[in-house]
């Protein structure tokens, strides 16, 4: 890195360390978020929308709202019957009565809905920032002089200024409309109080998240994990917040059917569609379905949970700081992805914001390979219907990435914090 820094002139050398400086920081965020803002108005302004699932939304909220409809069995839309918790149901008619079902003004809020999620990404990012500042200037050794310091920073921001380039991500929000991108938000504003040590309203708002859609359960191995690190006292009654919230937000449906909700809204043996998957399309159909493959990625899933965690305690126990806690997060929820049955073009929203960080994070790859990796799985969410191939290219990009990440192959990567910074909330 030295080498190669020396031979660009010295003012381009003063204006890259300064601008890798703590004070530039934010504005990098303010700039992306402010490009995202103009491109999504573009997008709204010159895309066509295409209805996919709006109207079904509307539909079973009609049921619910209009027809007072309580019993999960009963509540359907064009796409099918409603199979999200309460919590969806909540949300969807606020949007109703705010948009009054039209779209563009849905596409206005829904543009909120990216730039607020990006946004909390951004900041996340930025945290973990924040910590490998600290990291590097507190190391003593050589290896760590000011350019050092300042290629990682600027990787880093490379990282953060990926999260704006996904095509799929952006029309996810913006020309879709799915409740994935709420959902994730949600989700996201839990990590940002894990992060600050606000454990209680983390779990409240992670409750939440859960409340709109299931999926982000793939995200609950590596907060229990992070619970029993930051206070095994304090564990179960956090876990407590998260039941005690499922319950208040679905009891007007437990209350008067709750099989039906329960087996509805968390629908575990839901049956997916072969025509629709984009990560196993290379699969004969035959096999995509039967239920001795889906026992075989629950089992993988199991397993690679239990070899991650146990590196994760054997190297890195007792950190709780933002970058341990991030990781842990998204990579747990990533094993999921990496072992689901069947993805759907609006999953990617499940885990694309991780995919910079872990990457920038838990691999060594050079950057070239960092970036078509990235570019692998973008193209495979933006070839419809999806191939073989497609999915292949799918599969590959997904276990390079998570093999690192797995066996922690970047061991040292993250410092034991000190207990002091696990006392709030």
């Amino acid at each position: 890195m030295n080498d190669g820094m020396m031979i660009i002139p010295s003012t381009i050398q003063k204006v890259y360390v300064e601008l890798a400086k703590p004070t530039y920081d934010w504005p990098f965020v303010v700039l992306f978020l402010l490009t995202e803002l103009l491109l999504g108005t573009i997008i709204i302004l010159k895309v066509p929308y295409t209805e996919i699932d709006w109207e079904a939304y509307m539909q079973e909220v009609d049921f619910w709202w209009k027809e007072g409809e309580y019993d999960y069995r009963n509540i359907y839309g064009g796409t099918g019957p409603l199979v999200y918790p309460a919590g969806f149901l909540y949300l969807f008619r606020i949007l109703q009565y705010v948009t009054d079902r039209e779209i563009p003004k849905a596409q206005v809020l829904f543009l909120g809905f990216y730039v607020a999620t990006q946004a909390v990404a951004m900041i996340l990012y930025n945290l973990t920032l924040r910590q490998t500042r600290k990291q590097s200037t507190s190391e003593k050794s050589i290896s760590h002089d000011e350019l050092s310091v300042c290629h990682t920073i600027w990787s880093f921001r490379i990282a953060m200024g990926c999260l704006c380039l996904s095509k799929r991500y952006h029309s996810i929000f913006l020309l879709r409309l799915f409740n994935d991108g709420p959902t994730m938000l949600m989700a996201y504003l839990s990590f940002w109080c894990f992060v600050t040590q606000r454990w209680n309203v983390g779990c409240f708002l992670f409750s939440l998240a859960v409340s709109l859609k299931m999926n982000v359960l793939l995200f609950a191995p590596g907060l229990l994990y992070l619970l029993l690190q930051n206070s095994l006292i304090m564990t179960i009654p956090r876990l407590a917040i998260c039941g005690i919230t499922q319950l208040v937000v679905g009891a007007p449906f437990l209350l008067r059917h709750p099989v039906s909700y329960l087996r509805k809204a968390f629908e575990l043996d839901r049956q997916f569609f072969y025509q629709w998957t984009v990560n196993f399309k290379f699969l004969p159909e035959e096999v995509f379905l039967s239920k001795s493959w889906a026992i075989f990625l629950l089992v993988l899933h199991l397993v690679l949970l239990t070899i991650y965690h146990h590196n994760l305690y054997k190297y890195r126990r007792g950190d709780v700081g933002p970058k341990q806690t991030v990781s842990t997060l998204f990579i747990s929820n990533f094993i999921g992805i990496c072992c689901a049955r069947t993805l759907h073009y609006q999953f990617y929203s499940w885990y694309f914001a991780a995919l910079p960080f872990l990457l920038w994070q838990e691999t060594t790859y050079p950057l070239p390979v960092r970036i078509l990796l990235l570019a692998a799985i973008e193209y495979a969410f933006l070839t419809f219907p999806a191939t073989p191939l497609s999915s292949a290219v799918l599969q590959i990009a997904h276990w390079a990435i998570l093999i690192p990440c797995v066996l922690l192959l970047r061991k040292t990567s993250i410092p034991i914090q000190g207990k002091e910074e696990s006392k709030r909330d």
